[in-house]
Protein backbone atom coordinates (compact mmCIF):
# COMPACT_ATOMS: atom_id res chain seq x y z
CA UNK A 1 0.00 0.00 0.00
CA UNK A 2 1.50 3.50 -0.82
CA UNK A 3 1.54 6.01 1.51
CA UNK A 4 1.10 9.68 1.33
CA UNK A 5 4.41 11.07 2.84
CA UNK A 6 3.67 14.41 3.08
CA UNK A 7 0.15 13.28 5.12
CA UNK A 8 1.75 11.87 7.63
CA UNK A 9 4.47 14.64 8.24
CA UNK A 10 2.28 17.45 8.07
CA UNK A 11 2.09 19.15 12.08
CA UNK A 12 -1.77 18.27 11.98
CA UNK A 13 -1.21 14.40 11.87
CA UNK A 14 1.70 14.72 13.96
CA UNK A 15 -0.21 12.16 16.66
CA UNK A 16 -0.60 9.83 14.17
CA UNK A 17 3.07 9.58 14.11
CA UNK A 18 4.86 6.63 16.16
CA UNK A 19 6.27 8.53 19.16
CA UNK A 20 10.21 8.20 17.95
CA UNK A 21 9.09 10.05 14.85
CA UNK A 22 7.51 12.96 16.37
CA UNK A 23 10.72 12.57 18.64
CA UNK A 24 13.10 13.51 15.53
CA UNK A 25 10.84 16.35 13.64
CA UNK A 26 10.77 17.68 17.39
CA UNK A 27 14.63 17.43 17.73
CA UNK A 28 14.91 18.80 14.00
CA UNK A 29 13.19 21.86 15.03
CA UNK A 30 15.27 22.62 17.44
CA UNK A 31 18.69 22.28 15.79
CA UNK A 32 16.91 24.75 12.95
CA UNK A 33 16.12 27.26 15.76
CA UNK A 34 20.00 26.83 16.62
CA UNK A 35 21.62 27.05 13.56
CA UNK A 36 19.23 29.95 13.05
CA UNK A 37 19.91 32.21 15.80
CA UNK A 38 23.68 31.50 15.16
CA UNK A 39 23.31 32.59 11.40
CA UNK A 40 21.38 36.03 12.50
CA UNK A 41 24.08 36.69 15.03
CA UNK A 42 26.93 36.01 13.07
CA UNK A 43 25.17 38.27 10.29
CA UNK A 44 24.39 40.84 12.59
CA UNK A 45 21.29 43.35 10.74
CA UNK A 46 20.21 42.11 7.41
CA UNK A 47 20.33 44.78 4.59
CA UNK A 48 17.15 43.86 3.12
CA UNK A 49 18.00 45.51 -0.52
CA UNK A 50 14.51 46.66 -2.00
CA UNK A 51 15.28 46.22 -5.43
CA UNK A 52 15.12 42.36 -4.64
CA UNK A 53 12.24 42.73 -2.69
CA UNK A 54 10.49 44.93 -5.07
CA UNK A 55 10.99 42.71 -7.91
CA UNK A 56 9.97 39.50 -5.81
CA UNK A 57 6.77 40.68 -4.85
CA UNK A 58 5.94 42.15 -8.92
CA UNK A 59 8.06 39.23 -10.65
CA UNK A 60 10.44 41.82 -12.35
CA UNK A 61 13.77 40.44 -14.13
CA UNK A 62 17.39 41.19 -12.15
CA UNK A 63 20.25 42.37 -13.87
CA UNK A 64 23.57 42.48 -11.87
CA UNK A 65 27.37 41.52 -12.05
CA UNK A 66 28.20 38.60 -10.21
CA UNK A 67 32.04 37.80 -9.29
CA UNK A 68 32.72 40.12 -12.58
CA UNK A 69 30.38 38.39 -14.29
CA UNK A 70 26.90 39.89 -16.07
CA UNK A 71 23.58 37.74 -14.63
CA UNK A 72 20.25 37.61 -16.21
CA UNK A 73 18.17 36.37 -13.45
CA UNK A 74 13.80 35.33 -12.60
CA UNK A 75 14.12 35.76 -8.44
CA UNK A 76 12.81 33.39 -6.27
CA UNK A 77 13.60 33.61 -2.82
CA UNK A 78 15.79 36.07 -0.69
CA UNK A 79 16.86 35.61 3.06
CA UNK A 80 19.47 34.25 5.06
CA UNK A 81 21.37 31.35 4.34
CA UNK A 82 22.13 28.65 6.98
CA UNK A 83 26.05 29.99 6.96
CA UNK A 84 24.45 33.44 7.74
CA UNK A 85 24.83 35.52 5.32
CA UNK A 86 22.30 37.37 2.98
CA UNK A 87 21.27 35.25 0.00
CA UNK A 88 19.17 35.05 -3.60
CA UNK A 89 17.34 32.22 -5.38
CA UNK A 90 16.99 33.07 -8.79
CA UNK A 91 16.75 31.38 -12.21
CA UNK A 92 19.49 32.61 -14.48
CA UNK A 93 17.57 33.18 -17.66
CA UNK A 94 20.63 34.74 -19.37
CA UNK A 95 23.92 36.52 -18.64
CA UNK A 96 27.41 34.66 -18.40
CA UNK A 97 27.57 31.29 -15.98
CA UNK A 98 30.47 30.15 -14.03
CA UNK A 99 29.37 27.45 -13.86
CA UNK A 100 28.41 26.76 -17.54
CA UNK A 101 24.21 26.11 -16.17
CA UNK A 102 21.88 28.73 -17.27
CA UNK A 103 18.14 28.39 -16.71
CA UNK A 104 18.40 26.71 -13.24
CA UNK A 105 17.81 28.23 -9.81
CA UNK A 106 21.18 29.22 -8.21
CA UNK A 107 21.89 31.01 -4.90
CA UNK A 108 23.61 34.20 -4.96
CA UNK A 109 25.59 35.53 -2.46
CA UNK A 110 24.59 39.27 -2.07
CA UNK A 111 28.48 39.81 -1.31
CA UNK A 112 29.31 39.15 -4.59
CA UNK A 113 26.77 41.11 -6.50
CA UNK A 114 27.31 44.42 -7.62
CA UNK A 115 25.65 46.56 -10.59
CA UNK A 116 21.93 45.23 -9.05
CA UNK A 117 19.38 46.66 -10.80
CA UNK A 118 15.54 45.44 -12.35
CA UNK A 119 15.97 44.24 -16.10
CA UNK A 120 12.79 46.19 -16.85
CA UNK A 121 10.43 42.48 -17.95
CA UNK A 122 8.56 40.95 -16.03
CA UNK A 123 8.18 37.08 -15.93
CA UNK A 124 5.15 35.26 -14.61
CA UNK A 125 5.69 32.62 -12.42
CA UNK A 126 7.75 30.55 -9.83
CA UNK A 127 9.78 27.55 -11.41
CA UNK A 128 7.64 24.86 -11.06
CA UNK A 129 9.89 23.33 -8.52
CA UNK A 130 10.10 26.62 -6.55
CA UNK A 131 9.72 25.95 -2.79
CA UNK A 132 8.53 28.82 -0.61
CA UNK A 133 10.12 27.31 2.40
CA UNK A 134 14.08 26.86 0.75
CA UNK A 135 15.79 24.47 2.95
CA UNK A 136 18.94 26.86 2.17
CA UNK A 137 17.76 29.18 4.04
CA UNK A 138 16.64 30.11 7.45
CA UNK A 139 15.29 33.23 7.38
CA UNK A 140 12.76 34.35 4.48
CA UNK A 141 12.30 37.77 3.70
CA UNK A 142 10.57 37.49 0.27
CA UNK A 143 9.63 34.41 -2.05
CA UNK A 144 7.08 34.10 -4.88
CA UNK A 145 4.24 31.54 -4.47
CA UNK A 146 4.56 28.01 -5.03
CA UNK A 147 3.56 27.48 -8.86
CA UNK A 148 0.55 26.17 -9.82
CA UNK A 149 2.04 24.76 -13.04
Amino acid sequence: MKRNSHRETHPSNNRKLPNFIREGLEAHRRATEKVKAKALKELGKPRRDRTILSAIKSKQVLRFKYNGKEQIVEPQTYGISIAGREVLRARQVGGESGSGQLRMAKLFDLEKISHLRKAGTAFAAALPAHNPNDSAMVEVFATLPKSKR
